[in-house]
């Protein structure tokens, strides 16, 4: 169906019909207006949003590409980042890179062919060297939070420090990522603070969802069964890694006590509730949403939110559950 169509259904002018279809610029009679909707859903006409970009010389659009959109921490900056875009008129496009940095750059530049507004990148790797994207002629921003990755990670260890543990694991993810190496540094500083010992068997490297703390729990525990508490790096890793303790034996936090990071809602809701450490991610939403549509947007800007909180819930020894 074609808007000539619309307009010869409705007896009204093609230009009446945009008039409705985009809500002005002029003032349409009560009467046109209803015959105009009539006619849009007598014959299932739909409007042409290619043509309506080209139009306006715009896509109304933004993206977001993360590196895993299955992590529940990514999946709430999308929505927080979805809903503010949607109250200012954008819809947001997302890409997931799979912690692959070759599909990331790939990526950056298919959504700037696309004509995208701007980019929100949480980058796989946030210390490459960006200067090849200021040529893709839109806005980019980069969101990397290194106080937190290390500083979260050091006050979550040294919770557990403070509830008397000694002998504190970790189970992170691949340190081929220098995310995954900061949340390693913040939790040998903390047991380097102590006066603790940190020998590499204190530490598996896991995959970043439930299967990887399944897996890296049990290699670790085969290793130092001596463990009495754990630092996890992410919720997904600690709901496999309390499913497998659950089958050996091991209470939480009776035998073993656990803290992790991104406090989403499955860290709420499992049994025990996982203590963890809560970003902001309305606060990251915002200030990245305001770098690439804001006043000034443009060119490769780096976007470092300050800001955590511990939540403290049932897994570390605490009585707070919520």
């Amino acid at each position: 169906m074609t808007r000539d169509q619309v307009a010869q259904r409705a007896g009204v002018s093609t230009a009446v019909v945009s008039y409705v279809i985009n809500d002005g610029p002029r003032r349409v009679s009560d009467d046109a207006r209803a015959r105009v909707l009539a006619a849009i859903a007598e014959l299932g006409y739909q409007r042409d949003g290619v043509a309506r970009m080209l139009a306006m010389g715009r896509s109304l659009s933004i993206a977001l590409v993360v590196p895993d959109i299955g992590i529940p921490y990514f999946g709430r900056v999308a929505n927080s980042i979805s809903t503010l875009a949607s109250a200012q008129g954008y819809q947001l496009l997302v890409g997931t890179t799979n912690w692959d940095l070759d599909v990331e750059r790939t990526h950056l530049r298919a959504l700037a062919e696309r004509r995208v507004e701007g980019i929100i990148l949480m980058s796989v790797d946030p210390s490459q060297d960006f200067a090849q994207f200021s040529t893709l002629g839109i806005p980019v921003a980069i969101v990397d939070r290194p106080e937190f990755a290390v500083e979260g990670s050091a006050a979550a260890t040294e919770h557990l420090i403070g509830h008397g543990h000694r002998t504190i694991g970790m189970i992170g993810a691949s340190i081929e990522f220098i995310a995954n190496r900061r949340r390693r540094d913040g939790w040998l500083m903390a047991m380097h603070s102590a006066g603790l010992q940190t020998p590499d068997d204190l530490m598996v490297s896991a995959d970043f969802s439930s299967r990887g703390g399944y897996e890296g729990v049990g290699r670790l525990l085969t290793s130092r069964p001596d463990i009495t508490a754990l630092y996890v790096s992410s919720d997904l890793q600690a709901i496999g890694t309390l499913r497998r303790l659950h089958e050996l034996g091991i209470r939480v936090p009776e035998d073993l006590a656990l803290m992790t990071s991104d406090a989403t809602d499955i860290a709420e809701f499992a049994v025990p509730s996982i203590s963890s450490l809560a970003q902001p991610e309305l606060d990251i939403a915002e200030i990245a949403l305001d770098a690439v549509l804001g006043a000034g947007a443009e060119g490769v800007k780096h976007i470092d939110v300050l800001g955590y909180e511990l939540v403290l819930r049932e897994s570390c020894g605490c009585t707070t559950t919520r």
